[in-house]
């Protein structure tokens, strides 16, 4: 059986953990708050999973794959930022007489899509409506629930079904939207503290007999055999042995903590946490000091107290890119100079266009392009841009400003580049540079410049 995964929030009700995360990726107990849902269909059975993707969309295929560590084949749909289920649905072409189960990723509930789904097969003609914590835990069974898909619609709607051809199904557990900065602190105090969970890692012995300490791998950590602490601690962090660690903690990957006293709180992965630090529920991530109980926060400028605790790679392939375009760019130089002569025979007064952009630093930069009709050979100059760091050969369009995140890069080359004008509604141009980003972008590339040379059919033909 079929499932389809919404996992479009755009989470600006989590400000400010939206600047490092999407709601699907918000680690939860060390682990993204889709990957439960995932689980969860694994334990179902279900087999074959389209996820509806939109902010962070790299990301999220990024990290979730094709699914193949739980069992899944994961295929990817792009949609707009929280663009309602009918509408997705619709353009998904779905055999509207298939059974197909049809829930949101962005959410933690308990597990249960294996009752749900087993209830729902009793009664194919009915449409199921669940409960669960007096909540709608988002998800329903096709194609009776053709007629109900506003029941997923984010924000979530919790009105009454007309029960005339329905049934209610009351399923046990807790079911959290993750729509406020305490109803994340809620879910992730819920997951080590229940049963119904797996948090990964081993359990480690503390002065918690009811509770657990659950680590990951690569761990260095103080003796805490005496220490009343549970929750659960990521893989390659390292805490101190003068820290002190007290109840209900959860500690991300990649987390260095020195000797400060962490209780009831939150520190998110790549967190750097200074010396003599009194933290008490709070949720620290990177630079970020946040309160959930007062919905405040505080951006840490002083990095000897809270910061970023790894730094970016070396960029070693994109250098050597960038040597063998400076290479190329040498060897192209008759044709920049023909180029050139054609556009200044064909506009004597303006033969090169140049414009101001923002480059992958947030600077304005000088961008020219040779005044000709081909958009391929126009941009030619802009290499330029590459060699010196300022652009990526592929990426989203400077002209239209739409970076959304530290994610998106700016480019030379890409589909709105080669193929758009100003009278290209913006809202196209966003959904085409969505999937441009996800795509592997030489392909993409190859595609649009055919498009060019063939002016019999000037379509754009999306390939990821």
């Amino acid at each position: 059986m079929q499932a389809i995964v919404f996992a479009n929030r755009n989470g600006n009700e989590l400000t400010p953990l939206d600047q490092h995360y999407c709601p699907a990726l918000l680690p939860v107990a060390n682990k993204a708050l889709v990957e439960y849902t995932l689980e969860d269909l694994a334990s179902a059975g279900v087999t074959n999973v389209k996820m509806v993707i939109s902010h962070d969309a790299i990301k999220i295929e990024s990290q979730i794959g094709n699914g193949e560590q739980w069992g899944l084949n994961i295929d990817y749909f792009l949609s707009k930022p929280e663009e309602h289920v009918n509408s997705v649905l619709s353009r998904m072409s779905i055999d509207k007489t298939a059974q197909a189960l049809v829930v949101r990723g962005d959410m933690l509930r308990s597990p249960c899509l294996a009752r749900f789904i087993e209830f729902s097969r009793l009664m194919p003609s009915k449409f199921v409506h669940a409960k669960m914590a007096q909540r709608n835990p988002a998800m329903m069974m096709l194609p009776a629930g053709w007629k109900h898909n506003q029941l997923l619609n984010w924000p979530l709607e919790t009105t009454e079904v007309d029960h005339t051809n329905s049934v209610a199904q009351v399923l046990h557990g807790e079911c959290f939207y993750i729509d406020s900065l305490a109803a994340y602190v809620a879910a992730s105090n819920y997951v080590i503290n229940s049963q119904d969970f797996c948090v990964k890692g081993r359990t480690i012995n503390t002065n918690q007999p009811q509770s657990c300490l659950v680590v990951e791998a690569q761990c260095q950590l103080p003796d805490l055999s005496e220490t009343d602490v549970f929750g659960a601690i990521g893989e390659y962090t390292k805490v101190s042995s003068k820290a002190q660690l007290s109840q209900g903690i959860v500690v991300g990957e990649y987390c260095f903590i020195e000797d400060s006293q962490i209780q009831n709180s939150i520190i998110l992965p790549n967190t750097y946490v200074g010396p003599q630090l009194s933290v008490e529920n709070k949720i620290i991530s990177q630079d970020l000091i946040i309160d959930p109980q007062t919905n405040s926060w505080s951006k840490v400028e002083d990095q000897s107290l809270i910061a970023k605790s790894t730094q970016e790679a070396t960029n070693y392939n994109g250098i050597f890119q960038r040597a063998v375009l400076m290479f190329l760019y040498l060897l192209l130089s008759p044709l920049l100079i023909s180029l050139f002569l054609g556009s200044l025979i064909l506009k004597p007064k303006k033969p090169i266009v140049s414009e101001t952009v923002i480059n992958n630093e947030q600077q304005a930069v000088k961008a020219h392009k040779f005044n000709i009709d081909s958009p391929g050979f126009a941009l030619l100059p802009q290499i330029w841009l590459v060699i010196k760091g300022d652009l990526n050969l592929f990426g989203a369009s400077t002209k239209y400003q739409s970076k959304a995140d530290d994610s998106t890069t700016y480019g030379v080359y890409g589909p709105v580049q080669l193929n758009f004008d100003e009278s290209t509604p913006i809202e196209e141009v966003k959904m085409v540079e969505m999937e441009f980003e996800q795509s592997k972008k030489p392909l993409y590339l190859v595609n649009m410049l055919k498009k060019q040379f063939d002016k019999s059919n000037p379509a754009i033909e999306m390939k990821s």
